[in-house]
């Protein structure tokens, strides 16, 4: 068997179809395809405004500056994050001048658990930002109570949950801002990129300004431009609007390939989507029998996981142990990943300590979870390999 792995990425005629418009047209930068892009990715997520930018860790980072600047944070405001999560979420924290609190998970969401987060709050809290993770979403009524009672901010990671649901509501849209990402391996791909959403126009502008340098212009016609066209405003001030700059801002900006790649990808959705829940669901059903030992990503009637991955927790005192199944696996051709380790990376331990242990559930599932594919790209041979490869394993370490 070929290598199994974690991500895939197809591009079908679709995609093709507008990736040579974009290069017909001789527009590169951005222009229709990236504003079209936007316009339907947030709609999708229930919020009014999209803003493409270059990565899900530049979203989160434009997310928070903008929230810094909205709201007047200095350099001792408190944002919370899970124990468990891509360590791009706590970087951007770092990366906006602020101060990073980490909460711990519920074991069986890998989520941040809203009954640990109290205890973190300080008078210089400011923002919680819930990481749907895995594509999993996070018990947001929760959360938003909670935010509520402290008058706090809500940034939703939804960089691997595109689509996600609880209770029919859209994840993304619960928050004041939501990130997502769209780098290669995830759900809805642009190859590289990220969209930051939300509803308000003031931080929609802030956004549109903080991606381009930290422009004057962030009006949709000139984010929009064909090229062939001038925007009235631009000559009514003393500089062109484009060119004259009012806040420190980023080169963050993704060009027409990627908007175009990804309003493909979007036409596709239901299709995507629809193979990574069956495949999820094939891969349920073949190791359930094995759920004294190991945990799956089952969740309740509520909720629509959109699985961007397939994470295994093994159990305590199932007497297996998680490195030597993961080499198990690997040696069978089996790509596997660790479940988002944080607090015990080396450059964490540099900066915060060795505080691993505080947070009791992340530790287990630091040391004990990894993550399989269940993408679209899989096929049913590869998932029957993928079962009977577990089961091969867990035989031998039971004799």
């Amino acid at each position: 068997m070929d290598k199994i792995g974690v991500g895939y990425a197809s591009v079908t005629d679709i995609e093709k179809k507008y990736v040579m418009d974009v290069l017909n047209n001789e527009r590169l930068s951005q222009g229709k395809y990236v504003a079209e892009f936007e316009k339907k990715f947030a709609a999708f997520h229930d919020k009014k405004y999209g803003v493409a930018c270059n990565s899900g860790t530049s979203a989160l980072h434009l997310a928070l500056e903008t929230l810094k600047e909205v709201d007047k944070w200095d350099e001792n405001t408190e944002v919370l994050v899970p124990a468990i999560t891509f360590i791009a979420t706590s970087n951007s924290v770092m990366h906006a001048g602020l101060k990073v609190k980490f909460v711990d998970v519920e074991e069986d969401t890998y989520n941040m658990n809203p009954d640990e987060i109290e205890k973190h709050i300080t008078e210089n809290t400011r923002c919680i930002i819930p990481v749907h993770t895995f594509g999993m979403p996070c018990n947001m009524t929760a959360i938003m109570e909670i935010a509520k009672k402290h008058n706090l901010r809500v940034v939703e990671d939804c960089a691997e949950a595109h689509f996600a649901k609880i209770d029919g509501k859209t994840i993304g849209s619960f928050g004041d801002i939501s990130a997502f990402s769209t780098y290669v391996a995830h759900t809805i791909t642009t190859g590289v990129g990220g969209l930051v959403l939300t509803d308000n126009r003031e931080m929609m502008e802030i956004l549109r300004s903080l991606v381009a340098h930290g422009r004057a212009c962030t009006c949709e016609r000139c984010v929009a431009s064909d090229g062939k066209t001038v925007c009235p405003k631009r000559m009514q001030t003393e500089i062109d609007r484009r060119f004259s700059f009012i806040r420190i801002g980023y080169s963050y900006r993704v060009g027409e390939l990627e908007g175009a790649i990804g309003l493909g990808q979007l036409e596709r959705k239901d299709e995507i989507m629809g193979k990574r829940h069956e495949n999820a669901e094939y891969l349920i059903k073949g190791l359930e029998k094995y759920e004294d030992l190991l945990q799956l990503p089952r969740h309740k009637e509520n909720i629509e996981h959109t699985y961007m991955m397939f994470p295994i927790l093994i159990k305590k005192g199932s007497g297996l142990d998680m490195k030597d199944m993961t080499k198990f696996l690997e040696k069978a051709n089996i790509e596997t990943r660790p479940m988002l380790p944080l607090l015990n990376q080396p450059i964490y331990k540099e900066i915060f300590g060795d505080i691993e242990k505080e947070y009791p559930v992340a530790e287990y599932i630091d040391h004990n979870g990894f993550y399989i594919g269940c993408h679209h790209g899989l096929t049913k041979e590869q998932l029957d390999y993928q079962i009977a490869t577990i089961g091969e394993y867990i035989k031998t370490r039971r004799q």
